[in-house]
């Protein structure tokens, strides 16, 4: 018997592929994977930069009184809060203070300009009676709720007591507040 032409068993080839008969295997393989977010509870300060300074929280008053006061004087930041603070309710937050740019033996101070000896010990608080200081350096709870959770305020207050026997002019400090959550 003749040997068949070479484009005949192409051909024929050609027929049984297309049928898929002596064609090549198929496999199909799945698998399956994973996905998940997990959000925790956290806080956001509107405005802050890439530096993560948030700028300005507001000024601690206590006021003008006579070079020969002993009056007692009272301030809170908390009614001029600068930031806006938005934290998730429960979120950990927590504040630290340092002792600012006059700190001296473990008490903050303002200061008259650059006159090291004109100061005035101040002391901050957590509370309006000042009954829980806030040390310098510690870090302390700040209540975060569904109530305040979208405005944030800092529990900021000082109490001052005037020796009356300072030079008059502008005292001044400048303090650093770090926040963690």
């Amino acid at each position: 018997m003749p040997a068949p032409r070479p484009s005949t068993a192409f051909a024929a080839l050609a027929v049984l592929v297309a049928c898929g008969i002596g064609g090549s295997a198929q496999a199909e393989t799945t698998a399956q994977f994973d996905v998940s977010a997990t959000i925790t509870a956290g806080c956001l300060v509107d405005g802050l930069g890439a530096s993560g300074n948030a700028g300005r929280i507001g000024e601690l008053d206590f006021g003008v009184d006579s070079t020969f006061s002993t009056a007692t004087h009272t301030a809170t930041t908390t009614g001029g809060q600068a930031i806006r603070l938005r934290c998730t309710p429960g979120a950990n937050l927590m504040m630290s203070i340092d002792g600012g740019s006059h700190a001296a033996v473990g008490v903050r101070n303002l200061q008259l300009g650059a006159n090291s000896s004109a100061r005035i010990a101040y002391s901050l608080c957590r509370d309006i009676g000042c009954t829980q200081p806030i040390a310098i350096g510690t870090a302390y709870a700040v209540p975060v709720s569904g109530t305040n959770s979208e405005d944030v305020r800092l529990p900021i207050y000082g109490s001052l007591t005037l020796p009356g026997t300072r030079p008059p002019g502008p005292y001044t400090d400048t303090l650093t507040v770090t926040l963690t959550w």
